[in-house]
């Protein structure tokens, strides 16, 4: 569920920091890290809940992927938006 949700946020922040700066190129970036921190602050910060191996660094590569496309998605939707407003 933590997975859907940090994909869910990384559309979220890259659509909000495109409609409120304008810089899709930044708002992108950005909202690329949302999804490899949320790896990161589960895997390091959380207790460990779990038995076997811990596949972090799995996690921290698709998971990044899929972070950049999501937020890509939601700089791509707010700047249609803007466009289209305009």
């Amino acid at each position: 569920m933590a997975a859907y949700l940090s994909l869910l946020l990384a559309f979220v922040v890259g659509a909000a920091l495109c409609t409120a700066t304008r810089r899709e190129a930044r708002s992108w970036l950005v909202s690329c890290a949302v999804v490899p921190a949320v790896v990161l602050v589960s895997e390091f910060v959380l207790p460990y809940s779990g038995g076997g191996a811990s596949m972090w660094p799995i996690a921290l590569a698709f998971g990044g992927f899929m972070g950049a496309l999501a937020g890509g998605a939601g700089v791509l939707l707010a700047s249609w938006f803007h466009n289209k407003r305009a």
